[in-house]
């Protein structure tokens, strides 16, 4: 009898053991920016500008700024996963990749985030209205939408408006290649934008 007794709570220590081992770990995701190709360089400039830009704080919707990355099966429901996290708020984790950008593109003189750092010569200021994975079926999406303000920080006037809303299909059917697809959605649009940008700035 007294063995049973010790058995039991052997055995239990043994199944936790084996559940806790055996539950799915959490993932954290971020953006990644590729090195900007020849060919993609010319698409964004004909020269330098000169110009100091500052990246604001990105403002995002609440319900999209969550470490949970968002998926959706509908158009009536969303859903967080439960193991799957951004390393950062997607805030700050787009202003980063923003900021990577610009740097890498190297059309301004200096890319900051605070005024301690120059005095810039255009604010640029960021919304994030959709970031999720978006399921139909056999197919998978990265879904962003994001609209984007350049003003002249002397004259506090907007000097260009940019919105975008883009999926791009998932190469399989993984929250993996999310933060892959949002990255190439992001340097895309990033490229439009600043094309655009300096078609205005530069005579």
């Amino acid at each position: 009898m007294k063995k049973t007794l010790l058995f039991l709570p052997i055995l239990t220590l043994i199944l936790l053991t084996g559940c806790i081992s055996s539950s799915p770990g959490k993932k954290y995701f971020q953006l990644h920016i590729d090195d900007i190709r020849p060919d993609e360089q010319k698409q964004v400039m004909a020269e330098k500008s000169g110009k100091i830009i500052l990246v604001e704080n990105v403002d995002v919707e609440d319900v999209y700024n969550d470490y949970r990355i968002v998926y959706r099966t509908s158009p009536y429901q969303l859903n967080y996963y439960s193991y799957n996290f951004w390393i950062k708020r997607p805030g700050k984790i787009i202003r980063d990749a923003i900021f990577t950008y610009l740097t890498k593109a190297n059309i301004f003189k200096k890319v900051i985030f605070h005024f301690a750092e120059g005095d810039p010569d255009y604010l640029l200021k960021a919304r994030v209205d959709v970031l999720e994975e978006y399921d139909l079926k056999q197919l998978w999406y990265a879904h962003l939408k994001m609209e984007f303000e350049i003003i002249d920080f002397k004259s506090g006037n907007t000097l260009m408006f940019y919105r975008f809303d883009k999926r791009k299909r998932l190469s399989e059917r993984r929250v993996e290649r999310v933060p892959v697809a949002v990255s190439k959605i992001l340097k895309e649009e990033l490229t439009i934008l600043c094309a655009q940008l300096l078609a205005k700035i530069i005579r």
